[in-house]
């Protein structure tokens, strides 16, 4: 198995924080989002030179923190559309370097306790995506919606009524259904679908019933995205202990 991190995000809210940085390369408590998500991977069984990072913003700060850090051995991929199109693309452009292997995808910019990874990876099924199971959804939340044990939609548009919960950002695809995936992500731009997230992909591929994704359910984990301050404060609560479970704001 091979992990995406997708980092190529500039992180304007975080500014000045991310004035000189990826939004990943941002500290809580003394260590980068990224550099936890990469401990957490190595204690899931997930080796350096089995992670791939998609960079784009300060690409080569990125390239020099990694080295820094003793990451060196984590591929990076440069996504240079990380400005004008949405995060699909830092997916897609990480293709060529999982081809033929089973893939664990995450968001770079959520902190996660050290719970979420190893269920993921243990949990069976070829498709699956790590979900909140909560009532409590706004209109920025990624939502998703079930039919029976299987995944009918997922998107912000959803509404809370329609949704189990909350997709957190990790998704674990099987060598051949992450094939599909980024075949889907490949038709973006030629039918001028350039501004949507990646989940567009799995939401399309769910609705025609090409991939029946399951869920796995994190609801009594601890996680959080890290969008503004507000949230950055929020994340050094988490790990100082003063955060429960299912407390954190989503995505």
């Amino acid at each position: 198995m091979k992990a995406v991190v997708l980092a190529a995000g500039v992180g304007s809210r975080l500014a000045p924080l991310t004035d000189d940085r990826p939004k990943v390369l941002v500290e809580v408590l003394g260590r980068s989002l990224l550099f936890r998500q990469l401990d957490l991977l190595v204690q899931a069984g997930i080796p350096h030179r089995d992670v791939v990072i998609v960079g784009g913003y300060q690409i080569d700060m990125l390239r020099s923190e990694l080295v820094r850090g003793g990451f060196a051995a984590c591929t990076v991929v440069n996504n240079e559309r990380y400005a004008p199109w949405n995060n699909f693309w830092s997916l897609y452009v990480a293709e060529p370097a999982v081809r033929g292997s089973d893939v664990l995808q995450l968001d770079g910019d959520v902190l996660l306790d050290d719970q979420i990874l190893p269920r993921m990876i243990a949990a069976p099924g070829e498709a699956l995506l790590a979900v909140d199971v909560r009532d409590e959804l706004d209109e920025e939340t990624m939502k998703v919606e079930l039919r029976g044990d299987r995944v009918h939609a997922i998107s912000k548009k959803l509404g809370a009524a329609q949704a189990v919960g909350e997709y957190i950002g990790i998704t674990k695809l099987a060598a051949g259904v992450a094939a599909q995936v980024f075949t889907e992500l490949a038709r973006f731009p030629d039918e001028h679908l350039t501004h949507e997230y990646y989940e567009h992909a799995y939401h399309r591929l769910a609705q025609r019933g090409e991939i029946r994704f399951g869920i796995v359910d994190v609801h009594d984990c601890t996680v959080t995205e890290i969008d503004d301050v507000a949230d950055l404060a929020r994340a050094g609560d988490m790990l100082r202990g003063d955060a429960r479970p299912g407390q954190g704001q989503r995505r």
